[in-house]
Formats: C-alpha cells, structure tokens, sequence
C-alpha cells in the first residue's frame, strides 16, 4: 500500500512512487530519512547514486536544491525531472564514481540509497562524504543489510526471483561496518528493517574531515 501524504502546495505524495522499486522493504526507511532531513526548502543536498531520478525530484518538490552524482546514464533522470518540472532545482553530474565533479563544494544534507552495497574502501568514502558536508550537516543512508547465507538465498530466491546478477561482487553492510559510521558521524541512528535494509542516520561529527 502506497504511503501518501502531501506536497508543498498541497500535491498529493506518493511515496510508493519516488522509492522506486520494491516499497514494502524501502518505503519505510526512505520515509524515515525524510524525516530525518527535516525542512529541505533551501538546503542543498548532494544525492550520491541517483538512478532513474525520482529521489532528487521528490527532494526538489520538497524545497531542495538538489545535485546528483551517477555513474550510469542520466536520460531517464531527465525525463524525471521535466514530468516534474524541476529542472531548475536538480543539477545533474555523470561521474566516475568519485567527487571529483564537486570539489571544493559543501551540502547541507547528503543522502544515498542502495549505493554503499558496492563500495569496497568504505571509511574512505565515508570520509570523502564528510569533506562534502557542511558542520553539523546531516548524512541519511538508506541501505543494502549483507546477512549470512540464509539471507543471501532468500534474497536471491526469494526476492529476485533467481534473478540476482551481482552474487559475487555484492557486498551489503555488514553490522561490524557500523563501526566506521559512528567512527564519522554524531548522534548516529541505526535501524535493520525487515532484515533487508539499514536506515543510518547522522550529523557531520566536530573535527570531521572538510
């Protein structure tokens, strides 16, 4: 069932439909970062890994100046953003899968959603989030759970379908590897949903990187 709410403005919200794929795992996570970041309207907020788009245009409906940094092609995120007519709010940036594109820029919120399952140097990447946030900035991490082999099989057979393409590079996060969020970020939450899916949020920590 999709969860509704609404719109600056009053538009109806479906966030069934920003989420993407898979809502009864994500959409509770994904609503609770939402939460999480508060009021977006002015921020600028960096979405790492934005896919299809929907994520950026709903922060963007949602008051932020969003600017996205993916690896894969950016003609369907586009699209995305002229059905939602917001283009003028959301900056799209094709990279290589490092902030080189950003240099020197600071956000006030930073947010990904199923991307740190692939990144093998994890703290080094949590550490070039933190140069990227402003003091006191929030980091919202909607992610993939790596369980043991039972849930690596119910994932795969159960959820895919035997259609799991990525079984030997698949990394999820671990829950040692809360260990190198605490070690970066302030007042940090963490929650496991449905085994599937981490929700990890926090505040940029005093003294990290810049």
């Amino acid at each position: 069932m999709a969860q509704t709410g609404a719109l600056p403005g009053g538009s109806p919200l479906d966030l069934d439909y920003f989420v993407e794929w898979r809502p009864y795992l994500w959409r509770r996570p994904v609503a609770d970062a939402l939460s999480f970041l508060g009021d977006l309207r002015g921020k600028r907020l960096l979405e790492i890994g934005g896919r299809s788009g929907r994520m950026a245009c709903l922060f963007a409906l949602l008051g932020a100046n969003v600017t996205v940094l993916e690896k894969a092609s950016l003609d369907i995120a586009s699209d995305q953003l002229a059905k939602h007519d917001v283009a003028d709010r959301v900056r799209l940036i094709r990279t290589r899968g490092g902030f080189e594109e950003i240099a020197g820029e600071t956000f006030d919120a930073i947010f990904t959603k199923s991307v740190l399952w692939c990144i093998q140097d994890l703290g080094g990447f949590l550490d070039r989030i933190g140069e990227h946030l402003v003091d006191g900035g929030k980091a919202a991490f909607v992610e993939n759970y790596k369980g043991g082999r039972l849930l690596f099989w119910l994932r795969r057979h159960l959820i895919h379908r035997g259609r799991f393409s990525y079984e030997k590079g698949y990394c999820g996060i671990t829950p040692q590897q809360i260990a190198l969020f605490r070690q970066r970020f302030a007042a940090l939450h963490v929650r496991r949903h449905r085994y599937f899916v981490w929700e990890i949020f926090g505040r940029k920590a005093p003294g990290q990187a810049r």
